[in-house]
């Protein structure tokens, strides 16, 4: 006992001091996180660390005393960089929970290095105060050390000290209080292994696999084809119709759709007071609108809302993205209406970010925003966002085309807008004006917790002030062209704000506003409704008053708006978290976010529940939908090709030009060259790439390399050539666990549509690996198709 306890005292120093920085780190998480629980939470906090640290020491204590002497120096030295990496991934984690108000999990290892740079742009997050935290929590450790190893302590007292704590480590605590208190890294690391580990894939499946599944969560329609569990019929008379006048020319209307990145319901209109009403612009055009507060995006990420507003397509799983799966047979809006329409997508972001420029041209967009006007760039650049164009800029981009080559077509245009600015890290023109508009809006705030949240954050809220001037400068230009009059335009966010927390359902909430000079009345609709229900309502619109020539049966997930003066929750929608994982869900008046099974009410205020058969049914119903979404976008099971034929006209087919098989390749360095291949600017381009990984469960997958397309050849990733640097694989077939399994890589897209293509021959495929792990693929074969 003697020898343990010389042990137990040896280690003093070192568990001591990792103690107290982790004390201090965990204050200062709490102080930035809510500075009304600091006081509370502070000893607490104190008790949770030391009886973790009290384990640890007992556990290492004992390690100490069964190794032999020589090995003491070892182990202690092991401990110590264990230590210190938990600690400064602590630091870590508690930013990105600070930041994204969600912890860090295994979705991490979803999203390549370039992706997780762009995320956290810590250009922008840099600052003085941070580096010197960052600085001092780098030395700290080896300063307490050095001074507590001159102490000598009773080890008797220690010991006893270090068993109360431990004693108090198990009295129970309520949920709130172990979510705060629970180390963010240690969570991290332990949902890590879980998925990397323990996760396995299911099978291919097959309509038995979600007949248990609610027909509301993929819109609740009576299907025609039981092999197509989405295609229904569109109603007789359109809901639009009800509230929009015709056009005074009797022509198709304009449409123009402005996605506004992150915004969320509660910044304007019906509980705008909840943020100090800090976008009046919009809140003005709400109340002359048809409008609907109670909007859900599906996604909490802007991955999914072009593909569930313009093609109202389920939601992918397993962290797939809809643009980098190898696209079904579906109907969008675009591919409908291009007899129709001049169809025109602007977005600030490079378009090859997602491959948006590739769904924009499986669509037949006639028109992308790749060539912008060089005041433009030059503002850009000036601004320093990472992300892109500022709001102002790309709309006039959009009326500088209007002027110079759409004015005299004889087609309507559809135009659909996503926006930027008020994306973390929220860079903006004019951000002291903007943040002290909202420190000044903020003061009607009557909730207390709430006005913290906004004047804690008021630059960042700013980022919502500046796009609403924008958008009331936009209408300002609007109407003074010719086409205002015969125009709709519909807002919408395209994922609540992570900024703002009213409750954990408000991520996914987002105003709907349908805006035009041929309103016959306004309205605001208490009706639970979604970006998947825009295109089934603009279609049936065009298709009943206008009669122009679309299919009376769609495979839409949405159903068509719905107005209703009264609050009732007869909706079922799905959610995927920032994550890109599907594991959310309201049905009716039930809710299902962050763990925690709640009741919604006519406030879209959450209640949590305790009840282990919703429990149930939730969890049966997120499997069926994980089958169904794999059935229908995987499997190619949303349309039939006949039908998909006849309506969008693509009869397009791809031929094999080229082929290359290599046996073996073993990836080893971040950059792998793989093939070239020649292409045609009128000729759209799909690449196919089948190969052979060793897998031990399903999540070995994320160390398959990522598929980089380049415009150039070049030893090392090169931004100013790369086409798409985030083409990632999937499983083909069923997984099999610890053997060998069939990934594959998809991409298409139109060279013509790709900017840095124009002067180029050839494009240059490489693996990325970022980790530069050795990754050994076999079989692999890559496929060149050209349309015929």
């Amino acid at each position: 006992m003697q020898k343990w306890l010389e042990r137990f005292g040896l280690l003093f120093p070192l568990f001591s001091s990792f103690s107290v920085l982790f004390f201090v780190l965990q204050c200062t998480f709490l102080l930035q996180y809510d500075s009304k629980l600091f006081a509370g939470s502070l000893l607490l906090a104190f008790v949770n660390i030391l009886s973790g640290f009290s384990i640890i020491w007992i556990f290492s204590t004992t390690i100490f005393y069964l190794i032999p002497i020589k090995w003491l120096r070892g182990i202690k030295l092991i401990f110590f960089i264990l230590l210190y990496i938990s600690l400064l991934g602590t630091a870590l984690c508690d930013q990105y929970l600070l930041m994204a108000h969600e912890r860090l999990d295994a979705s991490f290892f979803l999203f390549d290095w370039t992706e997780i740079w762009m995320i956290a742009d810590p250009v922008n997050r840099f600052t003085w105060a941070l580096a010197l935290g960052l600085i001092l929590l780098l030395v700290a450790p080896f300063i307490l050390i050095k001074t507590l190893e001159k102490y000598r302590l009773p080890v008797t007292r220690m010991l006893i000290l270090v068993l109360f704590f431990i004693l108090i480590g198990f009295i129970p605590k309520s949920r709130e209080v172990a979510y705060l208190n629970e180390n963010r890294f240690v969570y991290f690391v332990k949902q890590s292994i879980n998925s990397l580990v323990f996760y396995n894939k299911p099978p291919n499946a097959t309509r038995k696999d979600f007949y248990e599944l609610s027909s509301a969560f993929y819109g609740g329609h009576k299907p025609l084809d039981p092999r197509f569990p989405l295609l229904h019929r569109l109603n007789e008379k359109s809901v639009l119709s009800e509230f929009l006048h015709k056009t005074t020319n009797n022509k198709l209307p304009h449409i123009k759709i402005i996605i506004v990145e992150s915004m969320s319901s509660d910044l304007f209109g019906q509980r705008g007071n909840n943020t100090g009403v800090i976008m009046p612009f919009m809140d003005s055009l709400a109340r002359h609108s048809l409008y609907f507060p109670n909007g859900f995006s599906t996604y909490q990420r802007t991955h999914n809302v072009l593909p569930a507003v313009l093609a109202s397509v389920p939601n992918t799983i397993d962290g797939n993205v809809f643009q980098q799966l190898p696209f079904p047979r579906h109907f969008s809006l675009f591919n409908l209406l291009k007899k129709n329409y001049s169809t025109q997508f602007y977005c600030g972001v490079r378009l090859e970010y997602l491959n948006m420029a590739g769904l924009m041209s499986h669509y037949k967009t006639s028109y992308l925003s790749k060539c912008w006007n060089k005041s433009l760039e030059h503002h850009k650049e000036s601004l320093g966002s990472a992300w892109g164009y500022p709001d102002e800029d790309l709309f006039k981009q959009a009326q500088f085309d209007d002027s110079c080559q759409f004015n005299k077509l004889d087609k309507p245009l559809f135009k659909i807008f996503l926006t930027i600015s008020s994306h973390d890290p929220f860079i903006y023109p004019n951000k002291f004006k903007w943040e002290q508009f909202v420190l000044n809006k903020s003061t009607s705030i009557k909730d207390k917790r709430l006005r913290h949240m906004i004047r804690s954050q008021a630059a960042s809220f700013g980022a919502f002030s500046y796009v609403d001037s924008t958008l009331q400068r936009f209408f300002e230009s609007e109407k003074k062209s010719s086409n205002y009059k015969n125009t709709v335009y519909i807002i919408t966010g395209d994922h609540g704000t992570e900024l703002y927390r009213r409750n954990s359902l408000s991520k996914y909430n987002v105003p709907i506003v349908v805006y035009s000079s041929l309103l016959k009345k306004v309205a605001t609709s208490q009706a639970l409704v979604s970006h998947n229900d825009l295109a089934p309502t603009i279609l049936n619109y065009l298709k009943t008053v206008y009669r122009i020539q679309a299919p009376d049966s769609v495979p839409f997930v949405g159903k068509e708006l719905k107005v209703r003066s009264t609050f009732n929750p007869d909706r079922s929608f799905v959610f995927t978290t920032n994550k890109l994982k599907t594991t959310e869900l309201l049905a009716n008046k039930l809710v299902y976010v962050s763990g925690n099974p709640s009741r919604l009410d006519s406030l879209l205020e959450i209640r949590k529940i305790n009840n282990k058969k919703k429990s149930k049914w939730i969890s049966q119903q997120l499997r069926a939908y994980q089958s169904f979404s794999n059935y229908t976008l995987l499997q190619n099971k949303v349309i039939d090709s006949l039908s998909y034929v006849k309506w969008t006209g693509d009869f397009k087919q791809f031929s094999l030009d080229n082929r290359k098989e290599f046996p073996v390749i073993n990836i080893d360095k971040q950059m792998t060259y793989l093939a070239s291949q020649k292409y045609a600017l009128n000729k759209s381009l799909k690449i196919e790439l089948l190969a052979t990984i060793r897998c031990a469960n399903k999540s070995s997958i994320n160390s398959a390399p990522t598929l980089v397309i380049q415009s150039k050849k070049s030893k090392y990733l090169s931004f100013k050539w790369t086409i798409n640097r985030q083409i990632k694989c999937h499983f083909s077939g069923t997984f099999k666990r610890n053997s060998k399994n069939q990934i594959v890589y998809h991409m298409e897209f139109n060279p013509k549509e790709i900017a840095k293509l124009k002067k180029e021959k050839k494009i240059h495929l490489y693996f990325l690996n970022e980790e530069k792990k050795n990754v050994e693929l076999t079989n692999v074969k890559v496929n060149f198709y050209f349309s015929k």
